[in-house]
């Protein structure tokens, strides 16, 4: 057994290799370092203003994303897709932490509440599809201008991980038959 952190979100993973994404943040493996050598202080970071400007974009984003997901999540009509969207959840509002995290600001208290959603899942991942484009593309906009090494490191790593979402949404679309 080893004791891995993902550097993007800084969870620590239990397991005999490492794993190809983080379990926790969707992180590529890259970015999956051995525990030792995950760096106390790396979300220490010196902001400026446009930087905590685009935290605090991403921080809203990631909030809504997280309860647009909750609200798929809750379709009882196919399991398959209300899990995996259960899943994404959980992701989107593991960015939400981080961002809060390297912000210095507090996490949103209505991160668990589902937000109202459509009855169609077509309509749902053709809704999801934009979401994550939208991130992805706002994403590595803040990385390029991004001037502190570890807020670059951050947005280019989730900019990644909100296109294999859209990926995802490609094959649960092709599962609901859209």
């Amino acid at each position: 057994m080893k004791m891995l952190r993902c550097r993007i979100c800084g969870e620590t993973y239990l397991g005999t290799e490492v794993p190809s994404h983080c379990p926790f943040c969707g992180a590529h493996r890259e970015h999956i370092v051995p525990a030792p050598e995950y760096p106390a202080d790396i979300n220490e970071v010196q902001l400026a203003e446009v930087e905590r400007g685009d935290l605090e974009t991403s921080i809203e984003l990631e909030r809504s994303n997280t309860r647009f997901y909750l609200g798929m999540a809750q379709h009882k009509d196919e399991h398959v897709l209300s899990s995996t969207y259960k899943r994404l959840a959980k992701v989107e509002a593991e960015h939400c932490e981080l961002f809060c995290k390297l912000a210095g600001l507090e996490e949103p208290e209505d991160l668990d509440v589902p937000e109202e959603v459509s009855d169609d899942w077509c309509a749902n991942i053709a809704e999801s599809v934009k979401r994550e484009q939208r991130a992805s593309r706002l994403y590595r906009q803040f990385a390029e201008r991004a001037t502190n090494e570890r807020i670059r490191e951050v947005f280019d790593a989730v900019s990644v991980v909100e296109s294999d979402h859209i990926e995802l949404d490609g094959e649960t679309s092709s599962y609901a038959g859209c």
